[in-house]
């Protein structure tokens, strides 16, 4: 019984922790022997009636930690998917929003962000996600693009060289081009790009 209600215990925690309001052993338990009985029970039909309501009470904590652990495994899903961090080493050019074209002098709005760095330096993915697109493309040069899932996506451009095919999973951390110059690029750079829910917002 200890160690039961131990575990309602912590499960309560980790309900709270991800937002879970309604699990099964969050409900009050019922069952087991009536004090206030006029009818004498013996020790064995209480033994009884009491192991009947602990067998309930740790189905229900069965039923509470699956339900728990699919969503912990959801979050961390969406945390392995959510663009994090910078896709190069190197240092920041041109940020996100209004700037002047490094061609005509006039104002544009960016993208993305600019991260300059030596030619052949190893560009990688900032989320898991599915190569969706790579080639070369109007002002980007060459490209890759990937999906994220939940609505998210990334866009990797001015590479001097492509290293993943469309179709291809990926997982954060791991290369898919090389800084390069190709396209509209003033020098070697890369320029990064995030998609949330069909818009581009600042990384």
């Amino acid at each position: 019984g200890a160690q039961i209600n131990a575990f309602e215990s912590g499960v309560k925690r980790l309900a709270s922790a991800v937002g879970i309001k309604d699990l099964p052993s969050l409900h009050p338990s019922s069952g087991g022997a009536s004090l206030g009985s006029a009818r004498v029970v013996d020790a064995q039909a209480m033994l009884d009636e009491e192991l009947l309501a602990l067998r309930s009470r740790a189905r229900t904590l069965d039923t509470s930690l699956d339900q728990l652990n699919r969503r912990w495994e959801e979050r961390l899903r969406l945390l392995a998917s959510t663009p994090s961090g910078l896709p190069a080493a190197g240092n920041f050019s041109d940020g996100f929003g209004w700037r002047k074209d490094p061609f005509s002098g006039e104002p544009e709005y960016h993208t993305g962000l600019d991260i300059v760095a030596a030619a052949g330096t190893a560009v990688r993915s900032t989320a898991d996600g599915v190569v969706t697109r790579v080639g070369r493309e109007s002002g980007y040069g060459k490209m890759v693009q990937l999906s994220h899932g939940y609505g998210l996506g990334t866009l990797y451009g001015h590479l001097s060289s492509t290293l993943v095919k469309p179709g291809q999973r990926i997982k954060r951390g791991d290369v898919i081009g090389r800084v390069g110059s190709t396209g509209r690029s003033t020098g070697p750079h890369v320029h990064y790009e995030v998609v949330k829910g069909g818009h581009r917002v600042d990384p």
